[in-house]
């Protein structure tokens, strides 16, 4: 590996944040594409967004059929929701509904839906107590069924023609996973992980197919059946608007989440910003911060949470590279702060 370059943990981020007196990330593919900026005030950050709907579309429209490819708007507002720096527009309801459903004399399960997922509601929003979360396994499926989509030699070539800018940076992704499996390895799959340790897991009452449509009737048809065999209440949580037909059909209490539209984030905490640089940099593929181009996919990654980092700046690649090794000897030692 090059000198500039350093493979890191997510957490180990942070060392690369504590370097900045003021963060500036910008999307390397599309011109001058700043996404945002973040300035450190008390003991989190003050965020200043740019890019907005039209930008991307703008960029995003001169790509062809690869337009899904690069991230587009959706997929940044995605990114500030499971950080937890954006939340549902309908939150503040759902948390005094919760105050309802634990008043019930009926034991209460929430299960989430894929798309709850993977906005990471359930680790973000702390609101939920041990064996409350209700998992059917077809969510896991369909999460796993995303995963191993790959770009092949052509493919990378044919985005080398359409991108203008740095187009070398693409090297890095040959033979590794495109968006769709980058968003299910390292947003999803991790969030289901860290939620399965304080769930409840249930099969689904048919193996999941390639139809999200069907998979979300066999989601709902096991919590219905969850229901009647434990004699509970299940609720479905989901921000997806086709589930809820076919839960008041099969009588599945539900609670629809509203998604945000347009961005509005003015402030984060800094364990925000640390996941916020981490899933734009895994779901956008590679990001620059200031002087440092961040890469979530890349040639050699062998374990889902490592990123690569390669300098511009030669000194601070030397600054950081000794305050990593503190930091990774610290760790060694127990200290974790």
């Amino acid at each position: 590996m090059p000198v500039n370059e350093v493979v890191v943990s997510r957490d180990e981020l942070q060392v690369l944040l504590n370097m900045e007196d003021e963060i500036s990330i910008m999307y390397p593919f599309f011109k001058h594409f700043q996404l945002l900026t973040a300035k450190p005030e008390g003991e989190g950050y003050r965020l200043k967004v740019f890019a907005g709907k039209y930008d991307f579309d703008r960029e995003v429209e001169k790509l062809d059929h690869y337009a899904r490819e690069m991230p587009g708007y959706p997929d940044f507002l995605e990114c500030l929701l499971s950080s937890g720096i954006m939340e549902y527009k309908n939150e503040a309801d759902f948390r005094e509904k919760l105050k309802h459903y634990r008043n019930l004399t009926k034991r209460v399960y929430f299960c989430p839906d894929t798309n709850v997922i993977y906005h990471r509601f359930i680790s973000n929003s702390s609101l939920f107590k041990q064996n409350e979360i209700l998992l059917v396994d077809t969510v896991k499926e369909e999460i796993e069924s995303a995963l191993n989509f790959k770009y092949s030699p052509y493919q990378i070539s044919e985005l080398k023609n359409l991108v203008k800018y740095q187009e070398f940076l693409l090297d890095e992704w040959a033979n590794k996973r495109m968006k769709k499996s980058r968003k299910a390895a390292y947003i999803a799959l991790r969030e289901y992980r860290e939620v399965r340790d304080m769930a409840v897991e249930i099969e689904g009452v048919e193996k999941s197919t390639s139809d999200s449509e069907q998979n979300d009737r066999i989601i709902i048809k096991s919590v219905s059946r969850f229901e009647r065999e434990r004699n509970a209440l299940p609720v479905l949580l989901t921000a997806d608007t086709s589930m809820v037909d076919i839960c008041e059909l099969e009588g599945v209490e539900y609670f629809l989440f509203e998604c945000p539209h347009v961005i509005n984030a003015n402030c984060c905490t800094a364990e925000q910003m640390l996941e916020l640089v981490y899933s734009l940099a895994v779901v956008f593929g590679v990001i620059r911060l200031n002087s440092t181009v961040i890469f979530g996919e890349f040639k050699g990654k062998s374990r889902r949470e490592e990123l690569k980092l390669r300098f511009l700046d030669e000194k601070k690649a030397g600054k950081f590279e000794r305050d990593l090794r503190i930091c990774r000897k610290l760790m060694a030692l127990g200290v974790e702060k």
